[in-house]
């Protein structure tokens, strides 16, 4: 089944933007889950490592612009709060959420089946989509102590294992783009363990800026297939700026907590006030803290967006300005939660507001894999006939 034309997209009832690209900005500002599908039998999800659902949200998306049905039949995380978060969004029954710890679940590719195995993907069907999002901390560059060297990077061999007992029709796995360099091999040897369950694998280093996310965010993309391996042949989207996501939201400002930006120090309310005053973008190294008075590589930190260029990685700092470039382009803040979802791609339907600390939702927001990404190899999958 090929993916449904942009004209055919436009056609239906309601459909009030004027090119494929309002499309996307239309499903950021939607304030409900778009309904699913009927007809077909849906094409069932599993999401291992789930957090708030980024992957899922794609895929679904996805396969509804393709005049697919999806539903998903599995969410795992070890975060119960996060979960909750998926469940308030997606609904479903219960038993499509499980809150475990797949490193004591799951056994080795070729282990026998384990009991709490058998339980955990017991009601998954035959022929699903599995997606995996496997913790980023340990190939992260932003960790100086086990980077590359991590016992939760072996969670990547996790994905094999649940593909050989839920038998998917087809794999996405994202990660930071360090993974492969991770000295313990853990994206080859999932690789290779796929291949001899039958996959055909394929891997890309892929800056989501140019499938249509507003920020600059380079991920690391493992793609295995049943029947023959994915073609990359994926439409370029033309940039996407800081403004496109989330200029709307200066009519928000301070209405919840979820538009209201965190309280600087006093120290760097005074660097923000110079950035405005100054309409400067970069803060120079006499007004940051002492450790970056001599050369050093964190120019971005400290740093004002610009409204009309990409943001840049959001991480669950983003609430900070000395954490990355994080003041808004034109209020002498850092960002919103709200700002940072649209800028992950995260679409305003998502319960948010079912989070009950400030630091759980941040840590959720800036971990999440923006649903563009499965949204994207979704539509090319099925327009592949892969999926």
């Amino acid at each position: 089944m090929s993916v449904l034309p942009v004209q055919d997209v436009q056609s239906r009832p309601g459909f009030r933007a004027e090119s494929y690209r309002d499309l996307d900005a239309e499903y950021l500002r939607r304030d409900r889950l778009p309904a699913p599908l009927g007809g077909t039998p849906p094409i069932a999800i599993v999401d291992l490592f789930a957090g708030l659902g980024g992957l899922t949200l794609g895929a679904l998306e996805g396969a509804r612009r393709c005049h697919r049905s999806a539903a998903l039949a599995l969410a795992v995380d070890s975060d119960a709060e996060t979960l909750s978060v998926m469940r308030a969004t997606l609904g479903g029954p219960s038993e499509c959420y499980s809150t475990a710890d797949l490193s004591e679940v799951v056994g080795r590719v070729d282990a026998r089946l384990r009991s709490a195995e058998r339980r955990l993907f017991a009601n998954v069907p035959g022929d699903s989509l599995l997606l995996a999002g496997p913790p980023c901390q340990g190939h992260s560059a932003l960790n100086n102590h086990t980077r590359h060297d991590d016992s939760r990077n072996d969670l990547y061999v996790a994905v094999a294992r649940a593909a050989r007992l839920v038998e998917p029709k087809a794999i996405i796995v994202e990660n930071v783009r360090g993974v492969g360099a991770d000295r313990r091999g853990a994206v080859s040897r999932c690789a290779a363990a796929l291949e001899k369950l039958g996959f055909w694998v394929t891997q890309r280093r892929l800056n989501l800026s140019r499938i249509g996310v507003p920020q600059s965010r380079v991920r690391h993309v493992l793609v295995a297939t049943r029947e023959r391996p994915l073609q990359w042949a994926l439409p370029d989207v033309p940039s996407r700026d800081v403004r496109w996501a989330i200029e709307d939201l200066l009519e928000r400002e301070n209405e919840t907590a979820f538009d209201m930006p965190s309280v600087p120090t006093a120290a760097n309310r005074d660097r923000i006030a110079w950035l405005f005053a100054h309409d400067e973008f970069d803060l120079p190294n006499e007004l940051r803290p002492l450790c970056h008075h001599g050369n050093h590589s964190y120019r971005s930190m400290y740093g004002r967006l610009r409204w009309d260029a990409p943001a840049q990685t959001i991480t669950s700092g983003f609430g900070s300005m000395g954490q990355g470039r994080y003041v808004h382009p034109l209020r002498p803040r850092t960002l919103t939660p709200h700002e940072a979802a649209r800028l992950q791609f995260l679409p305003d339907f998502v319960r948010f507001q079912e989070f009950r600390r400030r630091s759980v939702q941040a840590q959720a927001i800036g971990n999440a894999a923006p649903p563009r990404l499965t949204l994207t190899l979704v539509e090319a999958l099925v327009s592949q006939e892969l999926l």
